[in-house]
């Protein structure tokens, strides 16, 4: 029984398929395992009618799409165009890029010839009229993307909206854009952020602490989370109280992406609206399935929410999704020499995901807590569906997809689930170099093989691929109750160099065992050391010859010994870190993140040498 069963089985209600099977059939006989194989028959259906369905300008989207994914060179030559030429803000620079990007290789096979032709004119004249044609270029681009991202422009974001509106659609409205560097953008985001939640058309907007307050600093959490509970509490106020032409006020719901922000997101979700003047609001945060926390937070989250519908507080909504931000996590967890904070592999995100929907979707917890499904996969989405209304909470749960990601089939579900949101990216003309990150990200999903997202444009029943993804959503509905639960940087020690150089971890101020630690640091009284001052040149000759002499040892002693010496130097300066730091903090003035991976530097000096 893993960690996740043990706490759900301690709960309200003990974990089918771990602690008592017979939990299932209280809950009106389900088999979640048993539904599967019903969901796999919906799926076949569901392709069927869509592709049916599908329109011609839709099928050529879903082709071009196609030829990305299925030409090597395409998603290369996508990136490398959009980072490139459509985001660099100057013409005459970005003309260059474009000469050398279309004379250096041939041009993908997924770009039809009216494209081809555009660019190779386009890459003759860029040179001399680089104000004419880049523009162009770049228009261009926002036609080929412009089903999948908005312009934030007023007039086009209202038609938007009321065109999907009028389709049976509701719409969570993204303004799209990374974690911010400076304050000033910060407060610019945030400012256009506020204006979206007052603007009577939007009626629910997305937004992530890490736009709209600048430098997080996980090493002063509480500092940082103070600030950002002051930026969100401001936008909540004009939430409660902005009426939209839905009739509601606006609904707010709390993104991430970085591992990094999701205990100071929780955090600020939690206690804002547990203040006296926000209690009775509704409001969301989505969990990301590939950090393994995430099940415990979804529990945390439920059992919070519960309480505070009891006390006559507003309802909760949690958005599953599965996270796309793998590849920055991987760079951020090398950098540092950590564990990487997802998981190592798909069958376990995806099985992860189950045991979050598994959980969720049951009379007791969907009392207080409505849950977002995110999903392009429609096995999941459709096992979602059918275990809801099996349990009777189907009204408790709130299906997702991507703005202009396989339109047919989000029509198809739309029917058979009464309802489907879309999330909806806006960007501004001026800005769309923001939407890079995001365009990246969708990409790399689709061209993945192990990524649903990748066979969406191709699946059909009957196939290889078909059984393919069908085999691998049974056994992640199978597996789920069977992946790991508690965080990897606490449940997994960094991988050993196997007897060649790794770089010493750096502390991770995102785990509270480290922020403990710290505090238990900051309050401890500091002793300088005291060192004498030479002031004779006899003095400052003897330790010259000192150091002469060791040199001379040192370069005496065999090869092995100093390999052991370099190795005991190595092990001290890690056993003696606390002491480093309290030492630089006091003395050099450093800050905490300044002299820790100093520290971890100087240990991988000896490291490497010995």
């Amino acid at each position: 029984m893993t960690e996740a069963a043990r706490r759900a089985s301690d709960a309200d209600e003990p974990v089918p398929g771990t602690a008592d099977p017979a939990a299932d059939r209280a809950l009106g006989d389900v088999d979640p395992e048993a539904l599967a194989e019903d969901a796999v028959a919906v799926v076949a259906r569901w392709l069927t009618e869509s592709h049916s369905a599908e329109t011609p300008a839709e099928r050529r989207s879903a082709d071009r799409m196609r030829g990305i994914i299925a030409d090597p060179e395409g998603i290369g030559f996508t990136m490398r165009f959009v980072d490139r030429v459509a985001r660099h803000r100057h013409d005459r620079l970005a003309a260059d890029q474009l000469v050398r990007l279309v004379t250096d290789r041939d041009l993908p096979g997924f770009l039809g010839r009216f494209d081809c032709l555009m660019l190779q004119v386009g890459a003759r004249l860029a040179p001399v009229l680089p104000r004419l044609v880049m523009p162009l270029a770049r228009r261009r681009l926002r036609q080929l993307v412009g089903h999948m991202v908005v312009d934030a422009a007023p007039g086009p974001v209202h038609d938007h909206l009321a065109r999907r509106r009028g389709e049976g659609y509701s719409m969570n409205v993204n303004l799209l854009g990374e974690a911010v560097l400076g304050e000033g953008e910060a407060a610019r985001r945030f400012e256009r952020t506020l204006a979206l939640i007052e603007d009577s058309a939007v009626d629910y907007v997305s937004v992530k602490v890490s736009a709209i307050a600048s430098q997080l600093n996980m090493w002063a959490f509480d500092h940082t989370l103070e600030r950002v509970k002051d930026r969100l509490r401001i936008l909540y106020q004009r939430a409660a109280v902005a009426p939209t032409d839905t009739g509601r006020t606006t609904f707010v719901n709390l993104d991430m992406e970085e591992h990094r922000d999701v205990e100071i997101t929780i955090r600020a979700f939690m206690e804002l609206l547990d203040e006296p003047d926000l209690r009775d609001m509704d409001a969301g945060i989505v969990l990301q399935a590939y950090l393994p926390e995430a099940f415990g937070a979804l529990q945390r989250i439920t059992a919070w929410a519960g309480a505070r519908s009891d006390s006559g507080g507003g309802e909760v909504k949690v958005r599953l999704v599965k996270g796309a931000n793998l590849a920055m996590e991987k760079v951020d967890a090398a950098i540092h020499g950590w564990v990487q904070a997802p998981y190592d592999t798909k069958a376990e995100v995806d099985a992860n995901y189950k045991r979050c929907v598994d959980w969720a979707l049951r009379p007791v917890h969907t009392r207080a807590v409505r849950i977002g499904l995110a999903s392009h996969n429609l096995f999941d989405v459709a096992w979602a569906h059918l275990l809801a209304e099996a349990r009777g909470v189907a009204d408790r749960v709130e299906f997702e997809m991507l703005q202009g990601m396989a339109p047919s089939q989000a029509r198809t579900v739309r029917a058979d689930a009464d309802g489907l949101l879309l999330y909806t990216p806006i960007v501004g003309r001026d800005d769309f170099d923001v939407a890079v990150s995001y365009l990246f990200r969708r990409l790399e999903e689709n061209s993945s093989k192990e990524n649903f997202l990748h066979h969406l444009f191709t699946l059909r029943p009957g196939t290889a691929d078909f059984e393919e993804q069908a085999g691998c959503f049974r056994v992640a509905v199978a597996d789920r109750w069977n992946v790991a639960d508690l965080p990897r940087r606490e449940a997994e020690m960094p991988p050993s160099g196997g007897g060649t150089f790794r770089n010493q971890p750096d502390d991770d101020p995102t785990l509270p065992a480290t922020r403990r630690r710290l505090a238990v640091l900051a309050a401890r009284p500091f002793e300088p050391v005291s060192t004498p001052v030479m002031t004779t040149v006899d003095g400052i000759d003897a330790e010259v010859a000192t150091a002469r002499a060791a040199q001379v040892d040192w370069a005496a002693r065999p090869a092995v010994e100093r390999r052991d010496v370099l190795r005991r130097v190595a092990d001290e300066l890690v056993a003696r870190h606390d002491d480093l730091l309290t030492a630089m903090v006091h003395e050099a003035a450093k800050t905490v993140a300044e002299a820790d991976p100093e520290i971890s530097e100087a240990v991988d000096f000896a490291r490497w040498y010995a």
